[in-house]
């Protein structure tokens, strides 16, 4: 029964770690393309499988997201992240605009702070009954 816990303890970072990597694989590849044509070497990365893995990552946040929720029951950061995957997919695959681009990227880190926080109180919580 104890093991069963811990593994879904295990789970519950992957709704923020591939939120943040898949902020860090739009900007981060962007910035790294730029660092490289600073010092000449010119390198073309094909937009549609960059929107391809950030969809991709965006899909696997959402499930851990979710995976999150189970642990903490605390909504918020879920639908936060909800609301910057569908931003960011509207913005992919529909109009781009780059401002609500930013909007959505910004909304996704929010969220994995949130979810972030909401488990740390929900470990303080549980620790802490378990104590008395």
């Amino acid at each position: 029964m104890q093991h069963q816990k811990q593994d879904k303890k295990d789970l519950s970072w992957i709704g923020s770690a591939t939120s943040l990597l898949a902020v860090a694989a739009c900007y981060g590849t962007l910035a790294a393309v730029s660092l490289l044509s600073l010092i000449g070497i010119n390198l073309e990365i094909e937009e549609s499988v960059m929107v391809k893995l950030v969809s991709a990552l965006l899909v696997i946040a959402l499930a851990g997201m979710a995976c999150s929720f189970r642990k903490h029951s605390h909504p918020g950061p879920l639908l936060l992240s909800i609301v910057a995957a569908a931003t960011l997919l509207w913005v992919f695959f529909g109009s781009y605009s780059k401002p609500i681009e930013m909007l959505g990227f910004g909304l996704l880190i929010l969220a994995s702070i949130w979810d972030f926080r909401a488990k740390k109180r929900a470990c303080s919580s549980t620790c802490d009954q378990s104590i008395v």
